[in-house]
């Protein structure tokens, strides 16, 4: 005898409910750690200026953010992008979203002060290296793309989760190049001695 299945609509209305939190939940921490920690132009020494590359992610947030919005309002607008994943394979996006979120919080409370929403050098910086720090160089950019790029699963739709790892992809990038160069600037071989024992985003493989 066949085991009963659940109502698919009702499925993905749960899936539904669960990518718009993950999504709201990620720009309401973002807002608390912009308040908690507002930039201060009097202590930045340097600031990452918008480059090519960052103003091509910006321009892919507003199909990502249309397309997230049609999703969540009706799937039904976006379903020619939709993919024929297996519910474990979507709820497995819900534990990597989870993950990152861990990550997350745990890399912001090993940074403290020396976060800034924009990558910048501050007179007070120091290097961090407990926490996640010791095995990963960026673990906040980790955790974004863990969170934003979950989405292509959470969601089963291609348009929507590659445009949020298209566009976190290149601002890691543009983020990452910045902060490893001022970063050995200001602390040369440390940073150096630093690097080699650590990976940028996973740890390094001994």
């Amino acid at each position: 005898m066949a085991l009963p299945r659940g109502d698919p609509m009702i499925t993905e209305s749960a899936f539904r409910v669960v990518q718009g939190f993950i999504f709201l939940a990620f720009v309401l921490h973002r807002a608390y750690y912009n308040r908690k920690y507002p930039a201060s132009e009097g202590e930045t020494l340097e600031e990452q200026r918008r480059s090519t590359s960052g103003w091509i992610a910006n321009l892919l947030a507003l199909p990502a953010l249309l397309g997230l919005l049609l999703y969540l309002v009706n799937p039904a607008w976006i379903s020619w992008a939709a993919l024929p994943l297996p519910d474990w394979s979507r709820w497995l996006g819900v534990l990597v979203a989870l993950a990152g979120f861990a990550l997350l919080q745990w890399s912001h409370h090993a940074l403290g002060r020396n976060w800034s929403d924009q990558p910048r050098i501050m007179q007070s910086q120091t290097l961090t290296t407990s926490g996640p720090y010791r095995w990963i160089r960026h673990p906040i950019y980790t955790s974004f793309l863990s969170i934003l790029g979950s989405s292509l699963l959470v969601s089963a739709n291609w348009f929507i989760g590659s445009l949020w790892l298209a566009l976190t992809a290149i601002d890691v990038r543009d983020r990452m190049r910045f902060e490893e160069t001022r970063l050995h600037a200001r602390f040369g071989r440390t940073y150096e001695s630093y690097k080699q024992s650590t990976g940028g985003l996973l740890p390094r493989l001994r």
